[in-house]
């Protein structure tokens, strides 16, 4: 490893070598999930015509506590004829509301008997009735550039009549875990082997984020080459796992080194994680520790952030949360925490045995970051997380 640096430093690092990926335009139903790369802007006024919102009666506002109903006008109707003195129009949710009409009143108070309708309630002229571009104007932007795009974006897109959208390019992502000791998981595995957990919860986290192709290889250096070549020409990014410390087997540092040179930086002053490295590439290139909650820890923190960042997204805003219980950082690393946010909206830190003891880390939600520091932190204490689930 290199000189340690600060995890703050790490990340500055790794925004300033990232890639900005292709755009595409691809139709509304595959765009859930990508990061636009245009805005979304309304084509007329939101919403379009002065729009009920609760069926009952409209009418031009009046003293009177009764009024005459003309007939039905329902969403979709065309404007109807005007209003005479003294006569309504039974309304539906979503119906333009008539020109000459500034009143409704719900269903809830008024009493219809006869073709003549009582008022009950409180007559608030305006009340009930959503007028013409009140949530937007013509030309506003709605959904602004980089936003990642979900099921409200795509609503919005479709009222706006944008049956395409401009997105970015999904990454194409190899994933190289290692590890002679780590064999399939329908394996029956030898006392001294254990089942390929990494790949797996790596892939799970970025189904959603890039196309991935995940191979596993033996602590072998040749074959290693030959995996990181192929990848080097087919990958918008490449993420490795293991192999990546001090061991006699661990071959990832050399076999990158010997194809895109030294690393951007190579160890972090925290943990778990403090083995990380990353090279800018191209394509850039992510050597992650290979203990599962390294593994964990490192991904959230770092990976997740930098794949929304090649695709042209903002980045990623840091959640304040107040811890459940007391914590005790550690005095020189920053430690990087998985824990689970509780009902009550608190940090519940999840602190592992040591970095491969994944089981204790079981429904964690976020990892927080925790300075170094000499002082017991005590309940309610803000801490700082990512928004990234895991």
């Amino acid at each position: 490893m290199n000189a340690l640096i600060p995890s703050t430093e790490a990340a500055s690092r790794i925004t300033a070598a990232l890639p900005f990926l292709s755009v595409e335009t691809v139709p509304l139903r595959d765009a859930i999930g990508r990061v636009l790369r245009e805005s979304l802007i309304a084509d007329r006024p939101l919403p379009p015509y002065r729009r009920a919102t609760m069926d009952g009666i409209a009418f031009r506002f009046t003293p009177a506590r009764s009024v005459r109903i003309a007939g039905l006008h329902a969403a979709g109707d065309p404007p109807p004829r005007p209003l005479l003195d003294g006569e309504a129009w039974e309304i539906m949710t979503g119906a333009q509301v008539p020109e000459d009409c500034d009143t409704l009143v719900p269903y809830e108070e008024v009493a219809i008997t006869g073709g003549m309708a009582t008022l009950s309630g409180e007559v608030v002229p305006g009340r009930f009735i959503h007028e013409v571009g009140s949530d937007a104007r013509e030309g506003e932007i709605l959904v602004a550039v980089g936003t990642r795009v979900g099921a409200m974006e795509i609503a919005i897109a479709a009222s706006i009549g944008k049956a395409e959208l401009k997105v970015s390019q999904r990454p194409r992502i190899t994933l190289l875990t290692t590890g002679d000791e780590a064999v399939p998981i329908d394996a029956l595995p030898l006392p001294w082997q254990i089942r390929r957990s990494n790949g797996p919860m790596l892939e799970a986290m970025l189904r959603d984020h890039a196309k991935v192709s995940h191979h596993h290889l033996p602590d072998d250096e040749e074959l290693l080459g030959k995996a990181v070549d192929q990848a080097l020409a087919t990958s918008d990014l490449i993420i490795l796992c293991g192999g990546i410390s001090k061991g006699k087997h661990d071959h990832v540092r050399p076999v990158i080194e010997a194809r895109l040179g030294a690393p951007a930086f190579h160890g972090i002053r925290q943990r778990p994680g403090k083995p990380l490295a990353f090279w800018a590439g191209p394509p850039p290139i992510f050597a992650l520790p290979g203990n599962p909650v390294s593994v964990l820890a490192t991904f959230v923190h770092y990976v997740l952030p930098a794949l929304g960042l090649m695709q042209g997204g903002e980045p990623a805003p840091r959640l304040q949360i107040p811890l459940a219980s007391t914590l005790d950082p550690h005095p020189t690393l920053t430690w990087l925490l998985p824990c689970r946010i509780s009902t009550k909206g608190e940090a519940v830190p999840l602190p592992p045995q040591n970095s491969g003891d994944f089981v204790s880390v079981a429904g964690a939600t976020h990892v927080l970051e925790i300075p170094p520091g000499p002082a017991t932190l005590p309940a309610g204490t803000m801490v700082s997380t990512s928004s990234f689930r895991i």
